[in-house]
Order: structure tokens, then C-alpha cells, then sequence
């Protein structure tokens, strides 16, 4: 699991690092850079929170 979750990271790192190397302008670039960091972060930092609180509870 942990595998998949650093590639996906990878993943998109990656595509902001395309993202800003390409012709697209500074302005637009920082603005989507933004909006997609904010909705991987909705998206994983939840999902790590459950898995953390999972594994605390079949411990015991």
C-alpha cells in the first residue's frame, strides 16, 4: 500500500513539475498547482488519517 501511495505522489509531482516547465503562464500555473494540491490533499490526508485510526484499534 504504501508502494501505491508514493507513486501516486510521484505521480503528481510529476505533472505540476510538467505542468510548470511547459508555455503555460506563471499566474495560471500557481492557481492550478493550488486547487490540485488542495484536492489531493482532501483526498489523501483523510484516507491516511482512517488507515492511522484502523491500525490503533487492531492493536487492541
Amino acid at each position: 500500500m504504501r508502494l501505491y501511495v508514493t507513486i501516486l505522489i510521484l505521480v503528481i509531482v510529476g505533472a505540476h513539475i510538467a505542468m510548470w516547465t511547459s508555455d503555460m503562464p506563471r499566474d495560471l500555473a500557481l492557481r492550478l498547482t493550488l486547487i490540485n494540491a488542495a484536492g489531493w490533499a482532501v483526498i489523501l490526508i483523510p484516507a491516511w488519517l482512517v488507515s492511522k485510526w484502523a491500525a490503533a484499534h487492531q492493536r487492541k
